[in-house]
């Protein structure tokens, strides 16, 4: 009986990998500077300002020539929205956490592009390591 039980949850199981579905869910919170790529999306939290992160986000598109569709936030969320010369699409989400840690979410195109989402990252992280600019002499 055991033998058929287990046969049984193997077809399943592979019946729900094959239709495509996802049978596996991400649940465990998320620390911060790690990144996770679910369902198209890059995640990760920083350990900044909502503000900070957004400004970071805009260099970034600037510096990939990444045309700039839409910048909100307000003091809860943020988003960046951008056209590639490629056609697709690249959606960044910010989210806070607290007063000093964001949740940045990317995806670019319609089923998510890991590379370029890592490249934006990456240039986010990057651009808040920078110094900013002092106040002038």
């Amino acid at each position: 009986m055991h033998k058929k039980l287990k046969l049984l949850a193997a077809l399943a199981i592979l019946a729900l990998a094959a239709s495509g579905c996802s049978f596996i869910k991400y649940e465990r919170e998320q620390t911060t500077g790690s990144a996770v790529y679910y369902e198209g999306r890059l995640t990760s939290r920083i350990e900044r300002p909502l503000d900070d992160v957004q400004n970071a986000a805009l260099a970034a598109y600037r510096q990939f020539g990444i045309v700039i569709i839409k910048n909100a936030s307000d003091r809860l969320s943020g988003v960046v929205l951008g056209g590639l010369a490629s056609g697709d699409q690249a959606d960044t989400k910010l989210s806070s956490i607290s007063s000093g840690e964001t949740e940045v979410s990317i995806k670019v195109g319609g089923d998510g592009n890991i590379y370029i989402s890592h490249r934006i990252l990456k240039e986010i992280k990057r651009n808040l390591k920078r110094p900013s600019p002092g106040p002038p002499p």
